[in-house]
């Protein structure tokens, strides 16, 4: 009786001591570098919201590892040497997992100094996970291992655009407008190749770049778009160049459709106000209205909760993508730090999300998902930012219909 009583008190301490060392264990730190100051800080903040979200989804189930998901926050202040600079102090605190969304610029110098990084530092490897940055090399002629993007980039959304343009006879004649750095000149570019081949009789009256984030009035950028005779703006602007584009826009009395790439950002909609009803369009991975359309009401939660704790619509859905597949990549490798066998986990993974089906390519680390083009409307259940308009799908391309042929040549780790 008495070792039955000493094995039962050995047990007890035992699980005891398992959970105390469980509640104790050092979290899984993630570096978010991306930009919390400057122009294009709101763009940030939503972010960064967005994926603390993620993260206490994760937690809230427990974790992974048995220990909880934590948010390093590193301001680049939309710089790519400061960015640098947050990255080496992520390496210095001894994290290996790093998130960035945003600008392009920014993602191609940290991929850059992380290869090099990596590949002279076997023992502190750090993985990047990336969501926003849209231009297609990242995951094309600058592939990497260490690389992974949760978003389309932007050519496979131009092939969504240019199926909803097939369908809109109405849309004649485009005006090209973007922020002159490299995503904006991409956009350039693929509309002129891509929307042609589904509309060769598109006529493109304009193609103007501007400094980014330097642009204090649009007005006489407006007045020459009204010049043009042009019926659709075309624009990858975002932050506060799409906000002041879309404000001068109505100040000026444009009655044009707007195809964004980023009007569905917080702050967006009520820049652009009731004059953009059945006008403004967006490109996005998701929108609050989805499950209302599909009839699934149970992920109606996300928005709802999402809008209830930070007062904003969820925008970013790939963050939680990101973080999810993140997690169960970790669980799957069962490790937190060797970062070469949370990639191999990553790669190839399916993952049938709230939001559709995500498939993370391994030949180049770039997932394909659903791409809506939505339009402002009147009439849905959820407003955007209160303003009695809401996004309302126009089409829906899958997944699988986004893809394109890899055009990665990647060195895989020895």
């Amino acid at each position: 009786m008495k070792v039955m009583k000493k094995l039962s008190l050995s047990i007890c301490l035992g699980l005891t001591m398992g959970a105390a060392m469980a509640q104790s264990a050092p979290p899984i730190r993630i570096a978010h570098i991306d930009t919390f100051s400057g122009p294009t800080a709101s763009t940030g903040a939503t972010v960064a919201k967005t994926l603390q979200y993620g993260v206490d989804l994760v937690n809230a189930r427990g974790g992974v590892l048995g220990r909880k998901l934590e948010v390093v926050r590193l301001d680049n202040a939309g710089d790519s040497a400061k960015a640098v600079a947050m990255l080496n102090s992520a390496i210095d605190q001894n994290i290996h997992l790093m998130v960035q969304a945003g600008n392009s610029g920014i993602a191609g110098s940290l991929q850059s100094a992380l290869d090099k990084h990596n590949a002279r530092n076997p023992d502190s490897r750090v993985l990047f996970l990336n969501y926003g940055s849209a231009l297609p090399d990242l995951t094309e002629q600058k592939c990497s291992f260490w690389f992974f993007r949760f978003e389309a980039h932007q050519r496979m959304k131009m092939h969504a655009v240019a199926q909803y343009v097939s369908k809109q006879p109405n849309i004649k004649k485009i005006y090209l407008i973007n922020q002159d750095y490299s995503f904006g000149r991409e956009v350039s570019a693929d509309a002129r190749k891509i929307l042609p081949t589904t509309r060769p009789d598109i006529e493109f009256v304009g193609d103007d770049f501007h400094p980014f984030g330097k642009v204090k009035d649009f007005a006489p950028y407006i007045l020459k778009i009204k010049q043009s005779g042009a019926d659709t703006v075309l624009t990858g602007n975002w932050g506060n160049d799409l906000a002041l584009l879309v404000r001068a826009s109505r100040e000026a009395g444009l009655n044009a459709n707007y195809i964004t790439y980023y009007g569905g950002l917080y702050g967006m909609p009520t820049s652009i106000g009731p004059a953009g009803e059945n006008l403004v369009h967006q490109i996005s991975s998701w929108h609050p209205n989805v499950p209302v359309e599909d009839k699934k009401p149970e992920l109606e939660r996300y928005q709802q909760e999402f809008k209830r704790r930070y007062g904003e619509d969820l925008y970013y859905t790939s963050i939680l993508v990101q973080t999810e597949m993140l997690a169960r990549a970790m669980e799957k490798a069962g490790t937190a730090t060797d970062v070469v066998k949370i990639a191999q986990a990553l790669e190839g993974m399916v993952y049938d999300s709230p939001f559709g089906t995500v498939r993370m390519r391994k030949e180049d680390h770039q997932a394909s998902h659903p791409i809506y083009i939505n339009e402002l409307v009147k009439g849905v259940k959820y407003d955007a930012e209160d303003l009695k308009l809401g996004w309302k799908t126009m089409i829906a391309v899958p997944g699988s219909q986004t893809e394109l042929p890899p055009a990665c040549n990647m060195q895989r780790p020895s």
